[in-house]
């Protein structure tokens, strides 16, 4: 799980629980069927622990609505019927069992080995381009494909997305999701959260899911969510009652300048930038409508990049060509040259010796002119 936090609670009450839990050496109740092993995770809802199943010995993680506060069966049951509405989708963690009768109640979960991308944040600082590039792809091909079955996220993270055994990601904690035409409020996580999701009274929009999803590509590239630095944590962790506190977010994020991601992530191309910074405007009428959108705009940035090769071969091939047929030009420039100097000199060597056989006669014949005379 991720070190994030939702909004929906304070950051003491937030510090309490995983406090609470941090204290735990076993886990708040037993799963019939599992071996319970160790704690990986607390945050806002509960705690996640891994376990293994009985029966098979297969390595399973376990979800406990452990907090007081957390134990409200609509709460449980919503997330569980967005993981049952997913099942079956590689791009969601799938929902294994239900501890409906438990006290605390939980649920059991596929494990994934590899972890959060919040941890491999954690532990890289940023991640390389290409590889960013990869994982924004494919959270948006499964968020297209939520959005296909009309589930909103809500609070899309990297403390949220799963890395598999081949390090593909996987959507998980759909506790704040809701379906298309629900009319309720999810509050999501600061500064990965829609500006206009930060009001008690905003109804679900596909738009919220497209914002977190630029920015979690920001986060991979430099490490952060926009926005976010001690300044504007402290700023809005004082502003008092969570209304309050979202209301200032609400005016932390529109008063920043906007975002010039390519200054501050080198080897970023400009289109892949531009759709970064699409998905994180302010004003949601100017985002991408949907994941959908991120996709068709990721693959005209693909196919742009796979032509580049042959524009530069259109060019460069003549340009190679002429060159070769310069260099063989002036080659046989230079012979021409010099067969013209060989064949010049050689007549002026010709041209000479006849002159001098002309004046050697001229000068014999007046000699023997002389001679005759004395």
């Amino acid at each position: 799980m991720s070190s994030d936090h939702t909004q929906a609670q304070s950051e003491e009450e937030l510090r309490r629980a995983q406090q609470m839990s941090a204290r735990h050496s076993a886990p708040p109740t037993e799963a019939p069927g599992y071996s319970v092993q160790q704690q990986l995770g607390a945050g806002a809802f509960g705690e996640v622990w891994l376990g293994f199943e009985k029966k098979t010995g297969r390595r399973v993680a376990i979800k406990f609505y452990a907090h007081e506060q957390s134990v409200n069966w609509s709460n449980i049951s919503r997330e569980v019927e967005k993981l049952v509405f997913l099942s079956a989708d590689r791009y969601v963690v799938q929902l294994l069992d239900v501890g409906w009768d438990a006290t605390p109640p939980y649920y059991v979960m596929e494990y994934l080995e590899h972890g959060s991308l919040d941890e491999l944040i954690t532990r890289q600082g940023s991640l390389p381009v290409a590889e960013a590039a990869d994982i924004f792809r494919e959270v948006a091909i499964g968020l297209t494909r939520a959005h296909g079955k009309a589930v909103l996220h809500c609070d899309l993270k990297p403390g949220n997305i799963l890395l598999d055994q081949d390090h593909q990601p996987r959507l998980a904690d759909f506790g704040q999701a809701r379906m298309s035409n629900e009319q309720k409020p999810a509050l999501g996580t600061l500064f990965y959260m829609a500006p206009e999701q930060a009001d008690l009274q905003a109804l679900p929009d596909a738009r919220w899911d497209v914002y977190a999803l630029g920015a979690v590509m920001h986060a991979m590239l430099t490490g952060e969510p926009p926005y976010r630095d001690s300044d504007s944590i402290a700023e809005i962790a004082s502003s008092g009652a969570l209304s309050q506190r979202l209301e200032k977010y609400r005016q932390v994020i529109n008063t920043q300048p906007p975002l010039d991601l390519r200054r501050r992530c080198r080897g970023l191309d400009r289109p892949l930038a531009e759709i970064i910074e699409r998905c994180l405007a302010v004003n949601p009428n100017e985002r991408f409508a949907g994941p959908q959108q991120v996709l068709e705009a990721l693959a005209e940035r693909a196919e742009a990049r796979s032509s580049r090769p042959l524009m530069v071969s259109l060019f460069v091939a003549p340009l190679l060509l002429f060159l070769v047929m310069a260099f063989f030009g002036w080659r046989g420039f230079q012979e021409a040259i010099r067969q013209t100097d060989r064949g010049l000199t050689k007549q002026a060597q010709e041209s000479n010796d006849w002159a001098a056989q002309f004046a050697a006669g001229l000068v014999s014949h007046e000699i023997e002119r002389y001679f005759v005379a004395v």
